[in-house]
């Protein structure tokens, strides 16, 4: 929990201290949005409503009437599907022809006057080329007046689709169409004239569906009836061509209706046989028992025989009366008697003629029986050929009804499907109707400037923290003890005054932070008593660190507190010293080491109270001037004489004098130049100076702004500068 309120304490501190440039990056991010948000043109936004619709219960019960099957019920993916023919490229190429959309500049950018910021941003944006060079690239000068036509239009199509969405809501039936333009009433119109080519579509394809299937079923239907007509043809073919018939409800040959009429006739001519048989038969039994023929049933029911009796019993009463006043022999009499005679002469031979009728009845009878007889059996003989043929005529007549079912079926969907063409309504309908839009939709102001805010704002604090990362250099104590493993001496103000002027700035000012911090060395240092550093020798990595002002202003301070201070130079490659005190170097540590002249003549004495000062010198050529045994005997030289020797040495990086050196002090000084050294800098300073057996008492941050150093809150007791900078006056 510790490490985390430490980690965001260091993210705090790191934002505290970029907070320029975090602010930056948010006037970088709000200016540009701001001056975009005054030229870009607001558009506005029309909505309409749609809702997907199942089948009508009207339309149902036609359906349920007629065989049909009902409309499939609406789904979401229905309803997803219906929302992407909403915005299909055919619709809006309606909508541009019937709105005349080529001719509206909103869409059709040759006709439109670009702005100035438009310009400016198309020549900047790298896409704004390409687009250019594909331009170029594509050249229409070589085609025709119709392409350019469709080329044209198809831009202003797509330009007409961008600005259109599509919305499905979920787990509904109900579909929107979002249109944006420059004009509250083009919005508007926009979407209700999309949502009418939307459902005339609808109709169009209902009936244009209807118009195919019937056509095909109209096809169908004719191939069905030709179908239908071939196979009752050959039906019909075989049934004559074997004598089939179909009789009421029940087929039958027509061989078996000849037998049964064969039948039918047999067992009549068989009775009448029988009859004329019994009849021939009372016949030959009267004249066997000599009866008279003529008491016979069928004798006296001949109307000739029995108008010849008639006769017979007329002339017989007249012969009756005739005799009763006429004799016998009378002629008259005698004339009736013959005109009997006669008379029962031609009954009697009716009789025969009817007796022998009889008998030629019954041998004509008898003949017609037989005949009949042998052909019912011919025809039983056919029978059995014919039920052979019935079965090859069953299936020709089931393949006939099956085609005639066939046939019958699609005539009844041939004739449903016009019944519904004449309910034919487009399954959907528009709920809300687009309404003219009170507020722009485009560009949403108060949104655009949030988000640009916070985009700023996360990109400058990311620039923060990315800068932090890449930047190397060391700007606390607790990052320089880190770093180092060396204990933190000091932190050093920035003076702004000169260098000439420093010890009178300190002088005036004893109570100033500078000074402050000087003690603070001295007392780390434990420069006071008997344990106390002879030698303390400056240096730092890299030049212009500081490292030679913290050497003179630390003589400075142990002048005025300790006894005689030795203030050298030992920079020889370049000097700087010498100025601060208005001397001149020609004379100085490098002749010392030279040999050309003694540390008497080249120390220059009282340059402050208590302090001398040992100039660098001048020298053409200083590369192998210093040795170690020269400067261990001069510091031992130095030594019986002062109390304090302060060096100020070259950076460890630059050159090896301060290796040489720095073996023969008591305590070495560490430089770092706040929030400017790099750390491998630092890291590889105190390696090399590792790899000679030197190890630095510590470090001290130079030329830090405190007022800074304060409100970046490092944490460490330089950013509490700005509670205590009271005690400094």
């Amino acid at each position: 929990m510790g490490d985390i309120r430490v980690r965001l304490r260091q993210f705090v501190r790191v934002l505290w201290r970029g907070k320029a440039l975090v602010l930056g990056c948010i006037l970088l991010g709000l200016l540009p949005t701001i001056l975009y948000l005054m030229q870009a043109t607001p558009l506005y936004t029309a909505e309409v409503k749609l809702m997907v619709e199942g089948p009508e219960a009207s339309e149902m019960l036609m359906l349920e009437r007629s065989g049909g099957q009902f409309r499939q019920a609406p789904t979401e993916a229905l309803v997803a599907t219906e929302s992407e023919v909403l915005q299909s490229s055919m619709l809006i190429r309606r909508l541009v022809d019937k709105l005349n959309l080529v001719a509206d500049p909103e869409f059709n950018r040759a006709l439109r006057e670009p702005k100035p910021l438009e310009e400016i941003l198309g020549w900047i944006n790298p896409l704004g080329w390409l687009s250019r060079l594909t331009a170029a690239s594509t050249d229409t000068s070589q085609m025709s007046e119709a392409a350019k036509k469709e080329i044209l239009h198809e831009k202003v199509a797509v330009a007409v689709r961008r600005k259109l969405k599509v919305y499905s809501q979920r787990r509904s039936y109900v579909f929107s169409a979002q249109f944006s333009s420059e004009s509250r009433e083009k919005s508007r119109l926009l979407a209700n004239t999309l949502a009418e080519l939307y459902l005339d579509d609808r109709l169009e394809s209902s009936f244009e569906n209807s118009r195919r299937v019937a056509e095909w079923l109209g096809e169908r239907l004719e191939s069905l009836r030709h179908d239908v007509e071939v196979a009752e043809a050959a039906a019909e073919r075989y049934r004559s061509t074997y004598n089939l018939r179909r009789k009421g409800d029940r087929q039958s040959t027509v061989t078996d209706q000849q037998m049964s009429e064969l039948n039918s006739r047999l067992i009549i001519a068989r009775t009448e046989l029988a009859q004329k048989q019994a009849k021939l038969e009372q016949a030959r039994n009267l004249v066997r028992s000599q009866g008279s023929v003529e008491t016979a049933a069928d004798v006296l029911q001949s109307p000739l025989i029995q108008r010849l009796r008639e006769q017979e019993t007329v002339l017989l009463r007249v012969i009756s009366e005739a005799g009763k006043s006429l004799g016998d022999r009378h002629p008259k009499i005698i004339g009736y008697n013959a005109d009997l005679s006669e008379l029962r002469a031609k009954i009697a031979h009716e009789v025969r003629k009817y007796a022998d009728s009889t008998a030629n009845d019954v041998q004509v009878a008898g003949s017609g029986v037989h005949t009949l007889e042998r052909e019912l059996e011919n025809l039983r003989g056919q029978t059995n050929v014919a039920g052979g043929a019935e079965v090859k005529l069953r299936e020709l007549e089931r393949q006939a009804e099956v085609n005639r079912g066939l046939y019958e079926s699609f005539l009844s969907r041939f004739k449903r499907d016009v019944d519904q063409d004449r309910v034919k309504r487009a399954n959907a309908r528009v709920i809300s109707p687009a309404t003219i839009p009170t507020q722009p939709s485009y560009p949403r102001k108060l949104s655009v400037l949030l988000a640009a805010l916070l985009a700023s704002l996360l990109g400058g604090v990311a620039l923060v923290l990315i800068l932090d990362r890449l930047d190397n250099a060391v700007r606390s104590v607790d990052e320089a003890e880190e770093l180092t493993g060396l204990p933190a001496l000091a932190v050093i103000p920035l003076h702004n005054g000169a260098d000439s002027n420093l010890m009178q700035d300190m002088a005036d000012q004893p109570r100033s932070a500078l000074a402050d911090a000087l003690r603070s060395l001295r007392i780390t240092l434990n420069l006071g008593g008997e344990d106390g550093a002879k030698v303390v020798m400056v240096t730092s990595s890299m030049p212009k660190e500081g490292k030679t002002f913290i050497a003179q202003s630390l003589a400075i301070s142990l002048s005025w507190v300790e006894g005689r201070v030795l203030l050298i130079d030992g920079d020889l490659h370049r000097p700087r010293l010498h100025a601060s005190f208005g001397l001149n170097e020609e004379i100085g540590l490098a002749q010392v080491l030279a040999g050309t002249t003694t540390l008497e003549q080249a120390v220059v004495r009282g340059v402050g109270k208590g302090l001398d000062f040992l100039p660098a010198g001048h020298l053409k050529s200083v590369a192998d001037l210093i040795s170690a045994p020269a400067v261990e005997a001069m510091l031992a030289q130095l030594a019986p004489h002062y109390d304090r020797i302060v060096v100020d040495l070259p950076p460890v990086l630059a050159v090896a004098d301060p290796r040489i050196f720095a073996r023969f002090a008591d305590r070495v000084i560490y430089v770092v130049k706040w929030n400017n050294t790099p750390r491998d800098a630092i890291r590889n300073g105190l390696k090399m100076m590792s790899e000679t057996g030197i190890n630095p008492h510590g470090i001290v941050l130079s030329q830090v702004d405190m007022r800074k150093y304060s409100r970046y809150s490092y944490g460490d007791y330089g950013s509490y500068y700005g509670r205590y900078r009271d005690y400094y006056g």
